[in-house]
C-alpha cells in the first residue's frame, strides 16, 4: 500500500534502461507504465511485444496479475503491440478503456516504404482472450484523482502532428493522421496537476492545458511520458520548451519517442526540473 494515498507510476517499457537500473530489465522500442493507487492498479500501453513488458514487471517485482484495468494510448504498435503477450499471461476478463478510433487502420511514410502501425490485433480475437472494451465518449474519471482524457483539444497554433503518420480516411485514401484516440492521463493531488502521456502525438502543451481546464488546477507538478519532440520541427521544438518554462512543472520525464537528442536539449534547457528517465523509473503523483 502507498505511503498517504499517493499514486505511484513505474515505467515498464521503453527504449531506455538507465545505468542505475536494477539488472536483468529489457528496453524496447515502445512504453508502457505501471499506475499504483491506495485501491487500484492501472496499465497504461503495453510496449511493442509484451515480452520486455512480462520480463521488466517480474523483474522489478510488479504483479501484473493484479492490474485492474488497462488504458491505452493510441492505437500505434509500439504502444498495444503488447496486448495479445499480456490477455494470455493474466487469463482473466479485463477492462480495456480506450478510443472508438483504437482500431483505425495507420501507417507511417518515414521510409520509402510506406508500413502499417497500428493495431496488430482484431478486436474479436482480443475479445476471445478477455478483453473487455469499453470506448469513452468524453473525460472519464476512473478514480477520484485520476481521469482520462479523451478527445484533445487545440490550445494553440505551433503543435501540429507529424504528417507523416497518416490514417485511411472514409473513401480508403491515406491522409495524416489526425489523432483523435491520443489518451493522456491527469492526476490531480493537492490543486497539483501531473500528467502521463503515452506520444503526445497531439502535443504536450494542448494535453496539459487541457489538463488544466478539466481539472481546474493552477500549479503542475510533473510531466512524464513520451512528448513526440523527436522527429518535430526545431520550431515546434523551441516553442514547446519555451512553454514549458512558463507552465514551470516541477518536473519533467520525457521519455520513449521524445528522442536522445532531445532529451539531452530538454535536460539542458529545464535544468534541475527534468528528470532521466527510463525502464525501471518511478514517480510518485
Amino acid at each position: 500500500m502507498l505511503i498517504n494515498s499517493s499514486t505511484k507510476i513505474t515505467i515498464l517499457v521503453d527504449n531506455i534502461i538507465l545505468s542505475s537500473s536494477p539488472a536483468n530489465l529489457l528496453a524496447e522500442h515502445g512504453f508502457s507504465a505501471l499506475i499504483e493507487t491506495d485501491r487500484e492498479t492501472f496499465l497504461y500501453d503495453t510496449g511493442s511485444s509484451g515480452l520486455a513488458l512480462l520480463n521488466n514487471a517480474h523483474r522489478l517485482k510488479k504483479d501484473l496479475k493484479e492490474v485492474d484495468a488497462i488504458i491505452l494510448s493510441h492505437n500505434h504498435s509500439d504502444h498495444t503491440g503488447g496486448l495479445l503477450t499480456l490477455l494470455d499471461y493474466l487469463r482473466k476478463d479485463i477492462k480495456i478503456y480506450a478510443h472508438k478510433s483504437i482500431f483505425k487502420k495507420t501507417f507511417s511514410s518515414k521510409t520509402k516504404k510506406t508500413t502499417f502501425i497500428g493495431m496488430p490485433f482484431a478486436k474479436d480475437m482480443l475479445e476471445s482472450l478477455g478483453a473487455d472494451f469499453v470506448f469513452l465518449e468524453s473525460p472519464t474519471k476512473i478514480k477520484e484523482n485520476i481521469l482520462l482524457s479523451y478527445q484533445i483539444d487545440a490550445s494553440n497554433n505551433f503543435e501540429i502532428t507529424d504528417q507523416k503518420l497518416l490514417k485511411l480516411d472514409t473513401n480508403t485514401h491515406l491522409v495524416p493522421d489526425t489523432f483523435e484516440e491520443d489518451m493522456s492521463i491527469y492526476f490531480k493531488s493537492n490543486d497539483k496537476l501531473s500528467v502521463l502521456t503515452g506520444c503526445a502525438h497531439k502535443g504536450v502543451i494542448n494535453i496539459i492545458e487541457q489538463g488544466k481546464r478539466l481539472t481546474e488546477c493552477k500549479k503542475l507538478d510533473a510531466v512524464i511520458g513520451g512528448s513526440h519532440l523527436g522527429s518535430a520541427s526545431k520550431e515546434q521544438q523551441d516553442q514547446t520548451i519555451d512553454a514549458l518554462k512558463i507552465l514551470d512543472p516541477e518536473r519533467v520525464g520525457f521519455v520513449h519517442c521524445t528522442g536522445l537528442q532531445m532529451i539531452s536539449r530538454c535536460a539542458n534547457e529545464l535544468k534541475e526540473k527534468f528528470v532521466f528517465s527510463g525502464v525501471g523509473s518511478t514517480f510518485e503523483v
